[in-house]
């Protein structure tokens, strides 16, 4: 009997892009801002990214053997989650937390829900979450001083108490300004990101639906001057274009995605206004709007052509 029904993990998207591009095309958009952020915050920042990397990697490998699973040497989402998690810390966090981060993700957030496909949560922003709920310090004060001969703290910082001018757009949008390494060179990851929108890797409706909210929001609450600071600052964009456009973790339908972005970008427009948990809010919004994504599903469905609706 041949076999032509093949049935693999999420996502299972109709697209000519398969699971593994997906990965390497995710892997790749990571890449520039991440340069950056090593050449703005020095070489201990390529020593965390590849502690995360290579015990992502291991992490996944060991679990596959011990769980007696195939392992499938051409299934790069570790590497994308080691990458992910490690870009979300400072480069003056300690070596080891970048390892632990990766183990959290793995072990887990992916592993204890069933494996690749199967998460509820973006791994990477919800070990991200567990950390600064461990080390309250990554909410703020280890980003202080990760400019190169700065102790200037981060952007929101100032920002919480009404200082617009002391970070400047350029240091924002070539990531000299403290942040994390991987989330602060603004204009690489506008880039990427509309790069990966572009080829359909990703889809444009959920960081529209973010972004729209996002500013609506800010503006009534904190005025137009506060726009611009606001969403080009922490890793609001970071989080918007490679975290919740996560095709596992996002709702199926176009007006489930729209909702879906417009929900992301509330929750974080309302943390940053109210300066709950710093730089860790953003992520803090990445979850709430991954809970909404199985309700959108169920609630925003596609009608099949010619169904008449049952009164």
């Amino acid at each position: 009997m041949n076999k032509k029904l093949f049935v693999s993990p999420a996502p299972q998207i109709t697209s000519k892009y398969t699971t593994l591009l997906m990965m390497c095309a995710a892997t790749f958009a990571l890449v520039p801002s991440c340069v950056f952020g090593i050449v703005n915050y020095g070489i201990r920042a390529l020593y965390i990214l590849l502690i995360g990397v290579i015990t992502s990697f291991v992490c996944d490998r060991l679990l596959c053997y011990f769980k007696d699973k195939k392992v499938d040497w051409l299934d790069f989402s570790s590497i994308v989650t080691g990458f992910m998690t490690a870009a979300l810390l400072p480069a003056t966090a300690p070596l080891w937390m970048s390892a632990l981060g990766s183990v959290i993700a793995i072990f887990i957030f992916k592993f204890c829900f069933g494996g690749l496909g199967k998460n509820i949560f973006n791994p990477a922003a919800a070990s991200r979450v567990i950390l600064a709920a461990i080390f309250t310090g990554l909410n703020l004060s280890l980003f202080t001083g990760t400019a190169i001969g700065s102790n200037v703290a981060s952007p929101l910082y100032y920002l919480a108490n009404g200082d617009y001018s002391f970070i400047t757009m350029r240091s924002l949008f070539f990531g000299s300004a403290p942040g994390a390494i991987g989330t602060s060179a603004i204009i690489c990851i506008l880039i990427c990101g509309v790069l990966l929108m572009a080829y359909r890797i990703t889809d444009f409706t959920i960081p529209v639906g973010g972004v729209v909210t996002f500013i609506a929001i800010t503006w009534i609450f904190k005025g137009a001057i506060a726009i611009l600071p606001f969403l080009f600052s922490g890793s609001f964009l970071f989080a918007l274009m490679f975290m919740v456009t996560d095709p596992v973790t996002s709702p199926n339908t176009v007006w489930g995605k729209l909702i879906y972005g417009l929900l992301f970008g509330a929750f974080a427009a309302l943390f940053r206004i109210t300066n709950i948990m710093g730089e860790t809010s953003v992520f803090i919004a990445v979850l709430m709007a991954n809970i909404c994504a199985p309700l959108l599903d169920k609630i925003v469905k596609p009608r099949p052509l010619g169904l008449k609706e049952v009164k």
